[in-house]
């Protein structure tokens, strides 16, 4: 997997909130509206994932489905913040 390209939009800090993210990865898919948080048990950014509430749910929307990717995803926002 390569990230082709990755865009930040900082926004006023708000309980942790810093900004929203956007990848494309492999020239082939757009995942857009990730929310860039401080992270609170060590140094960097960390990641939520867009949901939609339906009433009492929550619907993830796109999630990474192990720790490789997210990480990847993570490090390439914390080397463009850092």
């Amino acid at each position: 997997m390569e990230i082709t390209k990755i865009n930040i939009k900082k926004i006023t800090p708000d309980k942790g909130l810093i900004g929203f993210c956007s990848f494309i990865i492999d020239n082939s898919l757009f995942l857009g509206n990730i929310a860039i948080f401080t992270n609170k048990n060590r140094e960097g950014y960390r990641l939520i994932f867009p949901e939609k509430k339906v009433n009492d749910d929550s619907i993830k929307i796109f999630y990474p489905l192990n720790t490789d990717f997210y990480f990847k995803l993570e490090k390439a926002v914390n080397d463009e913040l850092l």
